[in-house]
């Protein structure tokens, strides 16, 4: 005796990768791909370009961010990023390319 299951799978809505032009200041990111390693996964803001046409913005990370970045032990290992002063509540990241960002308006 034999009997066919059937399931139903939820679609999950797609969210296109922005491209680099599409990122605009202003907006809330999340870092990925990039080098080193201790940004991936970092959430900021990205900051005021003048150039319309920029390839990289500098991010703000946030404060939970930067207390991560704080205490991530791979960030002395590299002459990259240097460790958020104490007294440093939200950390400036410089030059980030934005293929390296997505937003991340919906992260909790």
């Amino acid at each position: 005796m034999s009997t066919t299951a059937t399931v139903t799978v939820e679609e999950i809505p797609f969210t296109p990768t922005p491209t680099p032009e599409d990122i605009k200041p202003g907006r809330r990111v999340r870092l990925v791909n990039i080098s080193p390693a201790s940004l991936n996964g970092l959430t900021g803001t990205t900051q005021t370009n003048p150039n319309t046409r920029a390839t990289r913005l500098d991010v703000l990370l946030d404060e939970s961010s930067t207390e991560f970045l704080r205490r991530d032990h791979r960030v002395g290992n590299t002459r990259k990023v240097k460790v958020p002063a104490p007294d440093v509540t939200r950390k400036l990241l410089t030059r980030v390319p934005n293929d390296c960002m997505f937003y991340a308006e919906n992260d909790s």
